[in-house]
């Protein structure tokens, strides 16, 4: 009987011995990559191909971008470029930098309008770029025309982009 219970206890530490060692084995530091390792530089850029111009009291052309993405680390949410602000007319491009992981979805939006209120409202047309570089590889680029609420440029006033990272 004594012996039996010196078997089971040889036998129950040789099997919790044998486990440590198996694991410990199999987790080994070149093996495992931390969170922080998996967070790779995710750029967001919007361009547009006639720059910001001066607005007046009746006329206004901003450009706008924002994003949201569970697992991405931002500087800042969202940037704007608007004509009101002088040291911000003749620029035509927003870049937002942050790092993420694969597989974020990421809901992003690009808003672009230019409109003049004289006696009628008057929309002006602008080829707006967005451009999507994840891990120093491009994964999207595309172009819209923005600017009017009323069908005069073709795509509107705002973009929508909804794309999950490789």
């Amino acid at each position: 009987m004594i012996y039996i219970y010196f078997m089971k206890t040889k036998l129950f530490r040789f099997f919790a011995l044998a486990s440590l060692v198996f694991f410990f084995n199999a987790c080994t530091p070149d093996e495992v990559e931390t969170t922080q390792d998996q967070f790779k530089p995710l750029k967001l850029k919007v361009t547009l191909a006639n720059p910001i111009h001066a607005a007046s009291s009746v006329e206004t052309n901003p450009l706008y971008l924002s994003a949201n993405g569970l697992g991405v680390l931002w500087n800042y949410g969202s940037q704007e470029l608007n004509g009101e602000f002088p040291n911000q007319v003749g620029q035509s491009e927003i870049e937002m930098n942050a790092t993420a992981v694969s597989n974020t979805s990421l809901v992003i939006d690009v808003g672009y309008w230019d409109v003049m209120a004289l006696s009628s409202v008057t929309y002006f047309c602008n080829t707006v770029t967005a451009e999507i570089t994840f891990n120093g590889v491009i994964i999207y680029s595309q172009s819209r025309t923005l600017g009017s609420e009323d069908g005069t440029c073709g795509d509107g006033t705002e973009w929508n982009i909804n794309i999950t990272l490789p």
